[in-house]
């Protein structure tokens, strides 16, 4: 079996505080860290940098702002990683259980070293705790990140470098095999024999070394000629990656920024597939849409799907939902920041997942560990997926409200994308119940609005209020708040954790706002066409501060409260005839 980490703890590095972060490595597939700016997904991988980065671990010292809160004092950083396929070298049939890195500068070790580093084998009757490098180089991280670019990468800048690492694991296979060594080196005096043929170079030889020696008189040193370029056992010093165009070589200063991240990751993957199979390799890889257009960055996202194989494990932090894939839910590991600053994480397995979906009103029989998965990832748009990403989330109906709705907020003062808040068209009112629980279960807050559908014909009411039931059970709600003689038929009736439109959008804005409403979305189709939602639309946008009455400004600020996180309206209707209750 390949060395592999199976789980990663984090305590007190930067943004990660006091509580402990978790992350559990998928068995298949990339793990992928996703969330806002500044969330502490980079500080996620600087502790897999450290454990098993090119740095040797116990060499490692922290900087004050590497501590959580930028001080040290009584505040010991702690990383460790549970891992498997790594014999202990000091019993015969244990295995490396764990390993362990700490820097604490208040409980410095006997030598005043404040980093601790250490193993735990699985046989408890072994206490060794000493980490050696044969044990420590069976898992290796690679990063690549901005500070790590192509042309770096792909030179012999360092022995950390990929390209130095890809040739001194060739050199060591070629060296393996004592017959072929032997090969080599004969290849090489029959080589240097060959030189030695031509009469001019034997002539140079010659005079080279008398000339150095009279000139030298006493002095030691004299001069040679260096074959080893032409050594075959020393070729690897000597090889280089260059991009080419049309079979041309090229220099990497006439890459663009994308061509090079996508190039890097070619190499990286060649690397880790030729020898990765039997050693343990960790790819990280920070944000690989960066510098990619939406469809180059669609391209590598289906590529890097199928990245991992035996001996090679993928990270991916990012920042796009294209790498985002719903189908392994257990591979996400959603990233925000507590009400205190904090790293947090939530990540969750699929019986967790499962179990959350049943408990907020998923159908027990039909909720499967093993095609929860299948049955998001079919039905995501990127839209939806975008959602994820965001610090709160409303999920409407349809793409009017999607685009209509953000416009009405923005004129009562909430600018949506200033506040991270996304408006996801769910496509349709039979979805919201189904987002909201998969949202809620990644830790991602939601507000559900959609409509009443008041003047649906009797045949249509029942499966709309069958949906609108469900939406109440996701919301922890009791059900019958669906049924459409439970229902408001104000414009917009707000509730802390949903709100309604009566009948639908267009009606509860025609109601609100009147025959200025009418004339903007009548006079639309003459620059946006028929298109309902875009109607919607450039009417919200023109639609001025004279134009909102008493009661359109009064419910959209109580919508504003709501979507906010901050109203004090109850999730009540009609005159209080349902007592709040903690929305799921």
């Amino acid at each position: 079996m390949s060395p592999r980490i199976e789980r990663l703890w984090v305590r007190n590095l930067r943004s990660v505080g006091e509580d402990t972060v978790e992350v559990n490595f998928p068995p298949t597939g990339a793990l992928v860290l996703l969330g806002e700016n500044n969330a502490g997904k980079s500080n996620i991988t600087r502790a897999l940098d450290i454990l098993f980065g090119d740095m040797w671990p116990g060499s490692r010292r922290l900087e004050e702002h590497d501590f959580h809160g930028r001080d040290s004092d009584g505040i010991a950083v702690q990383i460790a990683a549970q891992v498997s396929g790594i014999s202990c070298p000091h019993c015969p049939d244990g295995e490396v259980a764990y390993f362990k890195w700490v820097h604490d500068q208040s409980s410095p070790t006997s030598t005043g070293d404040p980093v601790t580093y250490s193993f735990a084998c699985s046989n408890s009757y072994c206490q060794r705790t000493f980490v050696n490098k044969e044990m420590r180089a069976a898992l290796s991280a690679t990063v690549l990140n901005a500070d790590r670019r192509l042309d770096y990468q792909l030179s012999y800048a360092s022995k950390f470098t990929m390209l130095s690492k890809l040739m001194h694991r060739f050199h060591e296979k070629l060296m393996d095999d004592p017959a072929r060594k032997d090969q080599l080196a004969g290849l090489f005096s029959q080589l240097v024999g060959e030189f030695g043929g031509v009469p001019e170079f034997a002539k140079f030889k010659e005079i080279l070394a008398s000339t150095a020696e009279d000139f030298g008189q006493n002095l030691p040193y004299r001069l040679d000629i260096d074959f080893s370029a032409y050594d075959p056992s020393n070729f690897f010093r000597s090889l280089r990656v260059y991009p080419t165009l049309a079979d041309e070589v090229r220099n990497f200063d006439e890459l663009g920024t994308g061509q090079a991240q996508v190039l890097a990751l070619a190499f990286a993957y060649a690397y880790a597939m030729a020898y990765g199979q039997s050693d343990g390799t960790i790819l990280v890889i920070d944000e690989p849409e960066a510098n990619l257009h939406p469809l180059a960055q669609r391209w590598l996202a289906t590529r890097l799907g199928a990245l991992t194989a035996p001996g090679l494990q993928v990270v991916i932090t990012t920042h796009s939902p294209h790498f985002v894939d719903l189908a392994r839910p257990e591979n996400l590991v959603m990233v925000s920041k507590d009400a205190g600053g904090a790293t947090r994480v939530v990540q969750r397995s699929r019986d967790d997942l499962r179990a959350h979906l049943v408990e907020h009103g998923a159908d027990a029989e039909r909720t499967k560990p093993d095609t929860l998965g299948g049955f998001y990832s079919a039905s995501a748009t990127t839209e939806i997926v975008s959602g994820l990403f965001s610090r709160r989330c409303v999920l409407v109906e349809g793409i009017t409200e999607a685009l209509a709705l953000p416009e009405l907020l923005r004129a009562r003062g909430l600018d949506v994308l200033r506040e991270g808040i996304a408006i996801v068209s769910v496509e349709g009112i039979g979805n919201i119940a189904k987002w909201h629980r998969l949202y809620t279960a990644l830790g991602i807050e939601c507000y559900c609005v959609f409509d009443t559908d008041s003047d649906k014909k009797p045949k249509d009411a029942a499966n709309l209020a069958r949906k609108r039931r469900d939406i109440m059970s996701a919301l922890g709600l009791a059900e019958d708040r669906g049924e459409s003689e439970n229902l408001s038929h104000e414009p917009i009736a707000v509730t802390s954790s949903y709100a309604t439109l009566d009948p639908n959008f267009e009606g509860a804005a025609e109601r609100l706002f009147g025959e200025r409403w009418a004339t903007l979305h009548a006079e639309a189709v003459k620059f946006v066409g028929e298109s309902k939602p875009l109607r919607a639309r450039y009417a919200a946008q023109r639609l001025s501060a004279e134009d909102h009455p008493a009661e359109a400004t009064g419910v959209l600020d109580a919508l504003i409260e709501a979507i906010l996180g901050d109203s004090t309206v109850p999730d009540t209707h009609d005159g209080g005839q349902y007592e709040s209750t903690p929305a799921g």
